[in-house]
């Protein structure tokens, strides 16, 4: 590897431009340790969004997080008060006078607003024509994993990368207040999360097919099963409860996003669709399943060798990211549940030697990608 631009090792105030969702956010920790080890004395700021950027608090390597606030579509990131404009962050950002800044976000408005702070350095991807915006662009590698393509932002400036694993921060006062909110995670029984509920309806499985993993999975490990969500996302978890015939913890909007991760790494092993929980999870240390439908699980499935990414492999039409050309979405409504609950009990068995911090990414790809035999 080439060495680091001097100009560059001489920078001593970064911005680190990430404002995006949930899973997005915490899957920037790998690139954020590896930032910090090169700049161990700098000032490192991150600009987040309203909500996702609490899944970041306690990270050791940021000095300071700039919430971004200008639009309100996203249910799982919504701000409060007033949303400011883009033009309002260009000028605040601009007082703060950043040497540096990296822009992990792919969009052309992302790349205006570095151009905007008077940064002299600005790294990011180069898509969308926004090379002339940056001083240094990076291809972006569609194929890989999103955490390896953002180390891949670092290493296309010759930054070495040390490592690749995530991390999440969950104080000691946070998890005492997740054993008071939910005194059934004293019980002994194996504890199973099952996040079914996601932003987009097309990542959804049916609730009848997760009522058939909930009682093929139960008799296995007699467990109790938990359900996080937002307040909306309530109803649908005591619906699949009532389907089920199963009565679970319907936890869906009655933690906070930091609660909802201390009450996760209680978990024994976690359930999820393509969402941001999945992320959270497995960066919690909990060995998660992942099903994916309209999306790609070469980029998105849950980080590290103890994770699952299941996924039909036999359908040709996938993953469509939603440029659907089927109108039944066979890729999630055909998916066995027999094979989500053989999926369960196999990352279950890897939770003895399995601790936070300690998977290993495979490079470029998932841990055994598995298809639906069916």
């Amino acid at each position: 590897m080439k060495p680091v631009d001097p100009a560059l090792l001489a920078c001593k105030k970064i911005l680190v431009i990430r404002y995006r969702f949930i899973g997005d956010t915490i899957l920037t920790v790998p690139f954020l340790r590896n930032l910090r080890n090169s700049f161990p004395d700098a000032q490192i700021d991150v600009l987040v969004g309203p909500q996702s950027g609490e899944v970041l608090q306690g990270c050791p390597y940021v000095n300071k997080f700039i919430t971004f606030d200008t639009t309100r579509f996203h249910k799982y990131d919504k701000g409060e008060g007033k949303a400011k404009s883009f033009w309002t962050y260009a000028k605040e950002l601009r007082k703060e006078k950043y040497d540096l800044v990296f822009v992990l976000k792919r969009s052309w408005s992302s790349a205006v607003l570095a151009l905007l702070t008077g940064a002299k350095h600005r790294i990011g991807y180069a898509t969308e024509g926004r090379q002339i915006l940056l001083t240094k662009g990076i291809a972006w590698n569609k194929n890989i994993h999103e955490v390896d393509s953002t180390l891949e932002v670092l290493s296309g400036a010759n930054f070495p990368i040390q490592d690749r694993h995530l991390d999440a921060w969950i104080s000691e006062e946070e998890d005492d207040e997740i054993r008071k909110k939910v005194p059934e995670l004293s019980q002994g029984k194996t504890k199973v999360l099952i996040h079914a509920a996601a932003a987009h309806p097309d990542k959804m499985y049916p609730l009848d097919r997760w009522a058939e993993v909930m009682k093929m999975v139960a008799p296995q490990l007699n467990c109790d099963f938990y359900f996080t969500g937002a307040e909306q996302d309530f109803l649908l978890y005591e619906e699949l409860q009532h389907t089920a015939g199963i009565k679970g913890h319907n936890l869906a909007g009655k933690l906070s996003l930091r609660e909802s991760m201390a009450l996760y790494r209680r978990m024994n092993v976690s359930l999820c669709v393509d969402s941001g929980p999945a992320h959270l999870s497995a960066a919690a240390g909990v060995p998660t399943v992942a099903l994916f439908g309209p999306t790609d699980p070469v980029r998105w499935s849950p980080y590290g060798e103890h994770h699952l990414a299941l996924y039909n492999a036999d359908l040709a039409c996938r993953p469509c990211n939603y440029n659907k050309t089927c109108s039944n979405r066979e890729c999630l409504t055909e998916f066995s549940p027999a094979r989500v609950a053989e999926a369960c009990m196999t990352v279950f068995q890897t939770r003895i030697n399995f601790t936070p911090g300690n998977a290993q990414p495979i490079q470029g790809e998932m841990r055994s990608p598995t298809a639906d035999p069916n």
